[in-house]
């Protein structure tokens, strides 16, 4: 949408004596020269076609079959009635726009026949009012399309479409494994056998082994284990299966096929991890201005902290481009990491998480955490301290997954690995340097505090902010959210703080003299 700036404009009246101030405006909406709605079934489709004739606007209806012969012909229909019934007469075939309604995956075939630009949105936002038929549904849409009040939707392309599709198997098998694993572990507890207390019964070696062994045959070898939980599984799991309970010789062929299962969807996962990586190297993917493989853009992608393979292929699969998105604002959003602002009286009243597309959100929001976990990253120990001031880990880990979102659009962009020389965030923040107890005459509120920091060798504010940013304060009894909001204000402000040490030196100075 054309966007025009506010201005006046200087006008002279007939005698040129008199200049009067005309306001212009600001264009806020405009109409194409046509629009297209169409309301997608199982079965049919509804087409609406609104063209312009004079200064009056017509509506012209049909439906047709979902078949691809009927879909050729309704394309073929809307076009001849555009370019028909238009008055100055305007030919679609060259920029062939149209809007529709993300009906399950039925619009899938309308959009692959008809391909333009296209207008894919939800239903519930297209809905005009209580009363509802196919043709009002249709026409809504038509006069979306007539006002732009959507923008053009991304169409993937079929080799994303594939991806896409191995990548939603591959989560679905993963997702399978786990169940059945969760059922063997359950089946056992009913037994009496908690063999799974301290680890996996399908994942770690040793466990498995035993199990195995209890169903009269040997362990399968495609099980994967890290040495740390063989190491563990061998020191401590032997107690959990070295009891006088066994399964019983009826429930043993269950066993056995849970377990033939497990290892059924696992080799499924195995072998839908090398048929993705195998598709994505295939691939070239867009920057802003160019294109580059996909081995070098999964190099881009893992080069930054918390992102492995599978987000990686998560954010490849859903974002594909970073085209689509006009900032990283938007891109957060996408992501579900972008909150929504409730305004009232030019105050936030209530901010709510968007919707966005959850499983990358929950890839991001896994990375995020994993890095706060271990806090030695710069990401790692921003989204800490956020944690450690509010006494809330999902918000810091909303913090750190929305930075890992921004970084990535950019990799993308640019077509650079990852790299920390443009966050402030690496080095200490700047604060004036005085003594805990000189800060705690500046700020009373730090007082309480003074005993706990001087008996862990922080003297100074230097000191006192170097370890709240490699999060080691937390560590320090006495000290709670309560503390760390008091040290993330005296660093955020430090315009005040300056201000109130002037004073005192210059109090302490009069009084001296």
């Amino acid at each position: 949408m054309k966007q025009a700036i506010p201005s006046q404009v200087l006008v002279v009246n007939e005698n040129g004596d008199n200049i009067i101030e005309k306001e212009e405006g600001k264009e806020i909406q405009y109409t194409k020269d046509y629009g297209c709605g169409v309301d997608v079934h199982s079965l049919f489709i509804q087409v609406s076609v609104l063209v312009k004739r004079d200064l009056s606007v017509y509506e012209y209806r049909r439906e047709f079959k979902t078949t691809w012969k009927e879909l050729v012909s309704a394309k073929k229909w809307v076009l001849d009635t555009i370019l028909n019934n238009s008055s100055p007469s305007v030919d679609a075939s060259t920029s062939f726009h149209y809007c529709c309604e993300s009906t399950s995956s039925y619009h899938e075939s309308l959009v692959r026949c008809w391909e333009g630009k296209p207008s894919i949105i939800n239903p519930t936002l297209a809905k005009a009012g209580r009363k509802k038929t196919d043709l009002l549904d249709a026409l809504t849409l038509a006069t979306a399309d007539l006002t732009g009040i959507w923008k053009e939707s991304f169409i993937p392309s079929i080799d994303v479409v594939e991806l896409r599709m191995l990548v939603d198997e591959r989560i679905r098998c993963s997702r399978k494994a786990t169940q059945v694993s969760n059922h063997i572990n359950n089946s056992l507890l009913r037994l009496g056998l908690t063999s799974g207390k301290n680890g996996s019964i399908t994942k770690t070696e040793v466990l498995r082994a035993k199990v195995e062994a209890l169903l009269g045959r040997t362990v399968n070898p495609s099980c994967e284990s890290t040495s740390e939980e063989t190491d563990k599984a061998t020191n401590d799991y032997d107690e959990s299966l070295d009891c006088p309970l066994t399964i019983p010789d009826s429930l043993i062929p269950l066993f056995k096929n849970d377990y033939d299962e497990y290892d059924t969807y696992q080799n499924y996962v195995l072998e839908y991890d090398k048929q993705i990586l195998d598709k994505i190297k295939s691939m070239k993917w867009e920057t802003a201005e160019d294109e580059i493989s996909g081995e070098e853009m999964m190099k881009i992608l893992t080069s930054a902290p918390g992102v492995g393979i599978q987000t990686a292929v998560i954010w490849l699969t859903r974002i594909v481009t970073p085209r689509r998105f006009p900032n990283q604002k938007a891109l957060a959003a996408y992501c579900g990491c972008d909150p929504s602002l409730k305004v009232s009286a030019g105050k936030v009243t209530s901010t709510v998480k968007r919707g966005g597309r959850k499983d990358l959100h929950s890839v991001l929001c896994m990375a995020a955490s994993n890095l706060m976990r271990r806090h030695s990253e710069p990401f790692g120990r921003f989204g800490y301290n956020i944690a450690m001031q509010t006494g809330v880990w999902k918000k810091g880990v909303s913090a750190v997954a929305r930075k890992l979102s921004t970084a990535l659009y950019f990799m993308t962009l640019r077509g650079e690995t990852f790299s920390y020389e443009k966050y402030k965030m690496v080095s200490d923040p700047e604060v004036i340097n005085v003594t805990i107890e000189e800060l705690a005459v500046l700020n009373p509120s730090f007082k309480r505090y003074i005993r706990f920091l001087l008996g862990n060798d922080i003297c100074d504010t230097k000191t006192l902010v170097h370890m709240y940013s490699v999060c080691k304060l937390p560590s320090i009894k006495g000290l709670g959210k309560n503390f760390f909001a008091l040290v993330k204000d005296f660093i955020e402000n430090q315009d005040k703080y300056i201000s109130l040490s002037e004073r005192l030196e210059g109090y302490v100075k009069n009084n001296n003299q």
